[in-house]
């Protein structure tokens, strides 16, 4: 049941609501701080917020209903009616990936990669307040079910009302996700300043790289976590990857061969490069493995989420590594 803040006659508004409006407002306050600090104009901000909130609930909305049509009377339904029903994270990512081209196109901007590059910090941060509004309603849906005493409260477990009244303790995964998103909301400021300090070879652009390490960190974060929920979004025609892990797969391996193709062009063809790519294939294949394993023998969870844990950070390490050898300043020792 989501928790109420405010009460006015008929009018409620909810703690999860007021606390997800808070991660945008900080957001927006951050991306904008950003931007103008490094030449950018206020203006495309200003346009980019209405723009990309449109297009991120619709598009979040429109995919959800794809995936879970049964939760909904129809499409109309489902994209008129916003009192029911949930959203697909994903495409609040491609609605404000969406709305920065269209402000491009207006000539708002000139450096699109500079913009997503201020804005990615702040969408790191969105997404812990969206995550931590969990805890004041019951979306964390998670499958894996808590019974040792000892751990039943945060940040592992949290308590979720059942049908008899009772309470019962889950893996608390949008919590644990609160608190991985603000880790990497200090990584990537952490990144953003020092990435200027990297001339590109080849006159690559500086601007983007930033915006590219959150969707590879981010996606990474994403694969484990969205396999312990019992909600995923699947595609109708196939039920044992969600649609989640598949976009977070497909966005990585892009990424990856940016790089990699970069790389390649930059310094030529090298041993390090083999290592990569055979290193990235292991990681996909070890990832696969243990979600199957996961399935398979629900018993396995605490070993098959650890070792993807462990192996997924392999494939940010990986991804990270392929970036800093387009870095003019580094391996030019090599």
């Amino acid at each position: 049941m989501n928790q109420i803040a405010v009460c006015i006659g008929d009018t409620f508004i909810y703690w999860s609501s007021v606390i997800i409006f808070l991660g945008i407002a900080a957001c927006f306050a951050l991306t904008y701080a950003l931007y103008t600090s490094h030449g950018g104009r206020g203006s495309a901000l200003w346009l980019l917020l209405p723009l990309a909130l449109f297009f991120s609930v619709v598009l979040a909305r429109l995919i959800h209903w794809y995936c879970h049509d049964e939760q909904y009377a129809g499409f109309m339904s489902a994209m008129l009616d916003y009192s029911q029903g949930d959203y697909f994270l994903h495409g609040a990512i491609f609605g404000t990936m969406l709305a920065g081209l269209l402000v491009k196109k207006l000539g708002f901007t000139q450096n699109l990669g500079r913009l997503f590059d201020c804005l990615a910090p702040g969408a790191a941060l969105c997404i812990a307040f969206i995550r931590l509004s969990a805890l004041f309603n019951t979306s964390c849906r998670s499958k894996i079910v808590v019974n040792t005493p000892l751990l039943q409260h945060l940040p592992l477990a949290s308590g979720i009302p059942t049908a008899n009244g009772g309470t019962e303790y889950r893996f608390a995964t949008f919590f644990i996700q609160f608190l991985v998103m603000l880790v990497l909301f200090w990584i990537l400021m952490r990144f953003f300043f020092r990435r200027r300090r990297y001339p590109m070879k080849n006159d690559y652009p500086r601007d983007g790289h930033v915006a590219l390490m959150f969707l590879v960190y981010y996606d990474a974060v994403e694969v484990v976590l969205d396999s312990t929920r019992y909600d995923s979004s699947y595609l109708p025609f196939n039920g044992f990857i969600s649609l989640t892990q598949i976009l977070c797969a497909v966005i990585i391996l892009v990424v990856f061969i940016v790089y990699s193709v970069r790389s390649v062009k930059a310094n030529g063809r090298h041993g390090y490069h083999w290592v990569m790519w055979v290193g990235f294939f292991l990681t996909v294949a070890g990832t696969g493995v243990f979600e199957y394993l996961v399935q398979r023998f629900g018993n396995m969870y605490l070993i098959c989420y650890s070792a993807m844990s462990v192996i997924l950070f392999l494939m940010a390490f990986i991804v990270n590594r392929m970036y800093r050898t387009v870095c003019a300043d580094l391996y030019e020792r090599a």
